[in-house]
């Protein structure tokens, strides 16, 4: 496990941990050590750093010193921090030499990078990878906050990672339900995980569709967060709980299936996020909303033609049975709105078209309001998380329209992230606020769970 600490005294000649600095030279304690090093860090480099191995007189044995001018770009600079990541021993981290004009924004993402760089899902293999090692912080750079704050939202990341990365057979509903209970330890949380009969007598009809193929039982899982004196106007966070998603009746392929275990990101997104909430004390109020259920098949699974009634009274013919997040999701909308948000942000893995329509860079978002999505925009900007509005107009309210039905669950094949986005808006009370959001493209990379979103509502949450 990766820590950062801070270090409170530093002598260059008796410091015995491998030494992290630029050769920003306007800063003094560069300037000691250029001079100590015999003028090493003066000299120009195009690399993106460099390693010096020291003269007796420095009891460390290497000093490694970063090009300054290539961390001025936020891009650039996160692959050089990549580079500090990997050092596999205890480490002083000169911080006032990262220096720039944005230090704060440095700052953290050299924070973040050290932590999520360092993220190891080893936990089902026999061998476990040793990596203990500790970055110390010296400096004088007023930074704290600004480091604390990075350090508990990266382990928030890593937290959602592990929850995305693990099988279903390790985590299925009953599993996610039982780690949510876990977060009723920090200050302010309060958390109630409704059953099956609960959820079918606030006629959930659409969420206990899909788990109608399941021999595990489906969990509502209802997360408060009080960050305020008295609880009012919260944000809701809804994520897409589907613990692994085979299609249904509309089977996946056998190479579309693996990696649907992941199908639950957008929920870990959510319980990291409050978690990350908490352990910040942030001045907010927050309600977090999981329907977790598997989607597959079995003797009672729904089919394509059925017709089911959601738990705000709206029929929904079922197009395809792999459609069954926005389903899951619908009734989770409805018990947000019933629970009092009027501000509403959901997240999930739910489309394959938002990939075919903007890649993987990019997050594709949804709103029926253009202020509430800015002001969301401004905390993915500071996060670097970026996103990408789609269109959602009437037209494809229109494509889900249902001849035996109220909609459909599924339009044409054209626009798969809009019709699937007006599905949910469908849901969404008149003159309430909401925002969608599509990471199918974003959860993941290479196979592996990115804990995308996490740093962006945190930040939202903390304007």
């Amino acid at each position: 496990m990766i820590d950062i600490i801070e270090q409170k005294r530093f002598n260059i000649l008796t410091e015995s941990k491998m030494i992290v600095t630029t050769n920003n030279l306007e800063i003094e304690i560069v300037q000691k050590l250029n001079q100590v090093l015999n003028g090493f860090i003066e000299k120009k480099f195009d690399e993106d750093y460099m390693i010096f191995v020291p003269f007796e007189k420095m009891k460390t044995q290497k000093v490694m010193v970063i090009n300054h001018k290539k961390i001025k770009n936020r891009e650039k600079r996160k692959e050089v921090f990549k580079k500090i990541a990997i050092i596999k021993e205890d480490a002083c981290v000169l911080i006032d030499s990262f220096k720039t004009q944005n230090t704060n924004e440095t700052i953290s993402d050299l924070t973040e990078i050290l932590i999520t760089e360092n993220y190891v899902f080893d936990r089902f293999k026999a061998k476990k990878e040793d990596k203990n090692n500790v970055f110390h912080f010296y400096g004088k750079l007023q930074v704290e906050d600004t480091i604390r704050k990075m350090f508990h939202i990266a382990q928030g990341i890593n937290y959602a990672k592990d929850l995305v990365n693990t099988p279903y057979n390790y985590l299925n509903a009953q599993k996610l339900a039982e780690e949510s209970l876990l977060l009723k330890e920090f200050k302010g949380i309060t958390v109630k995980i409704f059953d099956k009969a609960e959820i079918e007598s606030m006629n959930m009809g659409l969420f206990l569709g899909v788990n109608k193929g399941s021999t595990d039982e489906p969990k509502l899982i209802y997360i408060k967060y009080q960050g305020k004196d008295t609880f009012d106007n919260p944000i809701a966070l809804v994520g897409k709980g589907v613990m692994y998603d085979s299609g249904g009746y509309s089977i996946k392929t056998s190479t579309s299936m693996p990696g649907m275990k992941g199908d639950m990101a957008g929920a870990a997104a959510v319980i990291a996020s409050i978690r990350v909430a908490a352990k910040l004390a942030l001045k907010v109020n927050v309600v977090g909303i999981v329907a977790a259920t598997d989607n597959r098949i079995g003797d009672n699974a729904i089919v394509p033609d059925d017709v089911l009634t959601s738990a705000k009274g709206i029929t929904v013919e079922i197009i395809s049975t792999d459609a069954e997040g926005r389903l899951t999701l619908a009734d989770a909308l409805w018990f947000a709105q019933k629970e009092g948000a009027k501000n509403l942000i959901d997240v999930a893995t739910l489309t394959g078209a938002v990939i075919a329509s903007i890649g993987k860079e990019f997050t594709g978002a949804f709103t029926n309001s253009k202020p509430f999505l800015d002001s969301f925009k401004k905390a993915t900007i500071i996060s670097d998380e970026p996103i990408w509005e789609l269109p959602l107009s009437k037209s494809f309210h229109k494509e889900i329209k249902s001849t035996v039905a109220d909609i459909k669950n599924k339009g044409d094949k054209y626009a798969g992230a809009s019709t699937a986005a007006a599905f949910l808006e469908e849901f969404i009370e008149k003159g309430n606020k909401w925002i969608h959001l599509d990471i199918a493209g974003t959860s993941e990379n290479n196979n592996q769970a990115t804990g995308v979103m996490v740093k962006s509502f945190v930040e939202f949450l903390s304007i």
